[in-house]
């Protein structure tokens, strides 16, 4: 609401009206539900407009200044897919809502010498070498500049998913075009503004290609912690950046984790 410049009276209200959801809310459902919840309050707001625009230009702009070297870095390693998973999975830094203070490039190199965590490279490799495409649910913008470059070194054709809306600094269409991501795959909307992957807030157009896919990698903690659940085709790719979920996952706190969905039977 500061980013919005919206006035003192008009916050008040609209935080009572949002811890009113909170003590209602059932435990069951999941933060980027609850999130979704919350900012429907906001667009109520007279005079809304996207509070993250100008911070989700600058972030693609700023990605796409290394997207030469990201792709010399993918031709490094001996090992093209774990690379361009740390690579994709490293790119989940850029997000304004967890991490304002961060060197990039410095971020970039300190992944790609990291383990990476969660056990499903194996099972990845084995499921893409025998798929006809890969549906790819994006994150954030500015990541897209790293999901690109990752994209650029797989051999099948990707279906790039990005949000239906304007939500926090999440990637929409865009965000997808401002980088490029049109040229290396094909881009479809879930028909959904909010955090994650609701499916049942999506369109029943994405709810076809999801349940249609071979292989679906998803990006990010939202996605995770909204379509967990939804089987083996379903991998998660992600940097710990919650100190909860690093908990629930087993996996060390700024850690980059490639993990099978199906793999993975506790929730949060």
């Amino acid at each position: 609401m500061d980013l919005l410049g919206v006035d003192i009276d008009t916050q008040i209200d609209a935080v009572k009206k949002m811890l009113r959801i909170l003590s209602e809310a059932d435990e069951s459902e999941s933060p980027p539900y609850l999130s979704y919840q919350l900012h429907k309050i906001l667009w109520e707001i007279q005079g809304y407009s996207d509070p993250y625009l100008a911070a989700k230009k600058n972030s693609n702009q700023i990605a796409l200044g290394f997207l030469d070297n990201l792709r010399a870095l993918t031709k490094e390693g001996d090992d093209q897919l774990e690379l361009g998973m740390k690579i994709g999975a490293a790119g989940n830094i850029v997000d304004v809502i967890h991490a304002r203070d961060y060197h990039l490039w410095d971020e970039v190199e300190n992944a790609v010498c990291q383990d990476l965590f969660g056990g499903g490279l194996e099972s990845f490799r084995s499921m893409i070498s025998e798929s006809t495409h890969l549906l790819y649910l994006a994150d954030n913008a500015g990541e897209t500049v790293f999901d690109r470059v990752f994209i650029e070194t797989l051999d099948i054709p990707v279906i790039y998913v990005v949000k239906g809306g304007a939500i926090l600094n999440d990637a929409t269409l865009e965000d997808a075009l401002a980088v490029g991501i049109d040229t290396v795959a094909e881009i479809f909307e879930t028909g959904s503004n909010a955090p994650g992957t609701i499916l049942e807030l999506c369109s029943e157009g994405f709810r076809k290609i999801f349940e249609g896919a071979p292989l679906v990698l998803a990006k990010g903690q939202a996605n995770f912690e909204t379509i967990e659940n939804q089987g083996e085709k379903v991998f998660h790719l992600l940097r710990m950046k919650c100190p909860l979920l690093s908990k629930v996952i087993g996996a060390p706190h700024g850690s980059l984790v490639l993990k099978q969905a199906d793999h993975f039977n506790q929730t949060l």
